[in-house]
């Protein structure tokens, strides 16, 4: 079945991008669970790309269908192989399927970076996608979107976190706790109180359960502080804007995202945006 035909089956849907078609249960489930919460339809795809795996699309297809008799008959779900680059096909999901969300899964102690699975791989993948992307671990259970973290910080493109944090806590009754930090230069602070007003006034009009937590840590990377409170309050996931733009430093010693998958266990999801300049909201 084609890109087209799949779209016209139904308008709206959760992409479960399965690279590593060895270990799908946990991907699957999340982005099961997702698509159910928010209404949609839900496509298993499969990318054959030279670069990582010699699988074709129809051997590929095989096991999808064997993973999509399994998903639950309550929502459209179906099954997509393809072949191509995986960068350019992830990017393509947005306009071509209308994906409102990709569920991905990632091994974190894989070191081979010639695998699709790899962190750093599947991140630069994803790089170019302006459709959400959530990633999971190898062994993740899901456990439902009960509590769910956000930083906030000081950019303007954090404001879509935050309309993202809003379909949780509305789709799926979702605490959400807003993890931020000071900062020192005076516009730095004027940005992140714009942003925390932001946000206090989009949960207040929805009426949605929220909390905050200050740190006063000004060392860690702040998602990755974000992502030690969830492991230790219990949270399932944590929602991250991804580095807008990457210095020499970073790319030496590792992306602030990178770190988040590498330490995020088997209990907890981060949800990843990449920067949008169009989105900008300003708020008084």
């Amino acid at each position: 079945m084609t890109l087209k035909e799949k779209k016209e089956k139904k308008d709206q849907f959760v992409v479960a991008y399965l690279c590593d078609l060895d270990a799908t249960d946990g991907c699957v489930a999340q982005a099961q669970m997702l698509a159910q919460g928010v209404g949609k339809g839900l496509i298993l795809l499969h990318i054959s790309d030279s670069q990582y795996t010699r699988i074709e699309p129809e051997e590929a297809e095989e096991k999808l269908k064997e993973i999509n008799a399994g998903v639950s008959d309550q929502l459209f779900h179906s099954y997509l192989a393809l072949k191509g680059r995986s960068r350019d096909i992830l990017h393509s999901l947005g306009e071509a399927l209308n994906a409102v969300a990709i569920v991905a899964q990632m091994r974190a102690g894989e070191n081979d970076v010639k695998r699709p699975w790899h962190p750093s791989t599947l991140l630069k993948n994803l790089s170019l996608s302006r459709t959400a992307y959530m990633i999971v671990g190898q062994d993740f259970h899901p456990t439902g979107f009960d509590k769910v973290v956000m930083s906030v910080n000081q950019l303007q493109e954090s404001k879509e976190k935050t309309l993202w944090a809003s379909y949780f806590g509305r789709f799926f009754g979702s605490e959400i706790i807003l993890y931020y930090r000071d900062y020192k230069d005076e516009y730095h602070k004027k940005q992140l109180t714009l942003n925390l007003n932001f946000t206090r006034k989009m949960f207040s009009h929805f009426g949605l359960t929220s909390s905050e937590h200050h740190s006063g840590d000004n060392r860690t990377p702040l998602d990755v502080q974000a992502l030690g409170y969830a492991k230790e309050c219990g949270c399932s996931m944590i929602i991250c804007q991804t580095t807008k733009n990457k210095s020499f430093f970073e790319y030496f010693f590792g992306l602030e995202e990178e770190k988040v998958l590498k330490n995020m266990g088997s209990d907890c999801a981060a949800l990843f945006l990449n920067p949008r300049d169009d989105l900008f909201v300003m708020c008084e």
